[in-house]
């Protein structure tokens, strides 16, 4: 079993943890926690950071007394949102020096540090991964993992560069090791969700439209033959269907959340106007929300949803590009993909061809908040850092010794 490795994500509103490991091209998960902090990150910005940093120091070291368990984490991955993704694609060469003329780590990071070197961003831009697509040996060989050990008189690599706005890597690299965490490498979020939908085998078509909502944002990425092209990102999330129940039934937050959930988009045939809740109007009168109330605020919200993932997908496929791709089909993750009746909703009003909520299969972390996250424990593992000492990743992870109550 490979050693875990720690994956953090930091949300507008709630830091993700996810501990685990890869056996069989499969995600184990040992550990998931949400930490909700409340808005602390805009649109990529940490907007306070006094808060996340505090809320960081106390993840660096969890005991949970319901499993028993304390866990010490040392180093992790860290999601970065694609907020200004860039993706560029190079294919460098470098001679095989290794003894016996097979290749070795000397010529991965030899290969690798040429790469960097050629690598150029915008100004505004830095590196933040490097993906590799294939690696080409000598006589016409081909990999798609790391051939070690192979004889060849030369080792080519193509790559894709996941790049992104200078600032956003130098915030959350600066917040994260203040909190006494060490960043073992950035992943860009798309990166990790795309490779756990390639565990899934042809339950997941090799070409779509990645749609991620969170509880604020939404990004949309371009996905041909499982490899990331570009994102797109805009201001809307399941908070605003949230935040629109509160203003027009008057109730406070929980309420709000516990309405969208329990009723989502509701289809079903009432001989009456089936009630919902009642509430103060503020005059001291109680008045009744129906679901055809609810109905409608949700639906109001999905069309602003809409017309956002059509600006989205314009972008993604400027002009020039085959009108076949926006026929795509698209997939949706993160948390605000649980609504109910939410994708027989939107497909009508999108140019894709289907539109299909996708949940992770890990046991554990089945929610689909986690899905980037669980991702990045296999992107690890395929893509290994070549800089990485293979040291431990969480440094304890222990049965929590405090002695139950009897």
């Amino acid at each position: 079993m490979e050693k875990p490795v720690a994956v953090i994500e930091l949300g507008s509103k709630t830091i993700k943890l996810v501990i685990g490991y890869v056996l069989d091209n499969q995600v184990y998960v040992l550990y998931t926690l949400t930490k909700n902090v409340g808005p602390v990150i805009d649109q990529g910005n940490i907007v306070d950071p006094t808060v996340l940093h505090s809320a960081l120091k106390d993840l660096s070291v969890i005991q949970d007394s319901d499993a028993k368990l304390r866990i010490r984490i040392s180093d992790a991955i860290v999601v970065l949102p694609p907020y200004g993704l860039e993706v560029l694609q190079t294919t460098q060469t470098t001679s095989v020096i290794s003894e016996g003329g097979k290749i070795g780590m000397t010529e991965l990071k030899n290969v690798y540090a040429i790469t960097k070197m050629v690598a150029t961003p915008n100004n505004s831009n830095a590196l933040v991964d490097i993906i590799p697509v294939r690696y080409d040996l000598s006589e016409g060989r081909s990999y798609t993992y790391p051939p070690i050990g192979n004889a060849s008189s030369t080792l080519t690599i193509k790559v894709k560069l996941h790049t992104l706005p200078k600032h956003i890597i130098t915030d959350y690299r600066n917040i994260i090791n203040e909190s006494g965490i060490s960043i073992k490498r950035f992943v860009a979020a798309p990166q990790g969700a795309i490779d756990l939908l390639s565990t899934y085998g042809s339950e997941v078509p090799n070409d779509y439209i990645l749609v991620d909502i969170g509880s604020n944002q939404t990004t949309v990425s371009l996905i041909g033959a499982r490899e990331l092209y570009s994102s797109r990102f805009f201001r809307w999330g399941g908070d605003n269907i949230t935040n629109k129940i509160i203003e027009k039934f008057n109730v406070n937050e929980a309420d709000a959340e516990k309405y969208k959930i329990l009723y989502g988009l509701d289809k079903r045939e009432y001989s009456f106007d089936a009630p919902v809740c009642s509430s103060d109007d503020g005059y001291g009168k109680q008045v009744t929300h129906t679901v055809k109330e609810l109905n409608t605020i949700i639906k109001d919200e999905l069309d602003d949803l809409a017309k956002e993932l059509n600006i989205a997908i314009d972008h993604l496929l400027e002009e020039g590009s085959d009108p076949s791709y926006k026929k795509l089909p698209m997939l949706l993750v993160g948390g605000g993909s649980l609504l109910s009746g939410l994708t027989s909703y939107i497909e009508p009003k999108v140019p894709c061809d289907t539109v299909k909520i996708v949940t992770p299969k890990t046991m554990g972390a089945r929610n689909p908040s986690y899905f980037n996250a669980l991702g990045m424990v296999i992107s690890n593992h395929k893509y290994p850092n070549v800089g990485d000492d293979n040291s431990q990743k969480v440094v304890n992870l222990t049965r929590d010794p405090i002695k139950e109550d009897k």
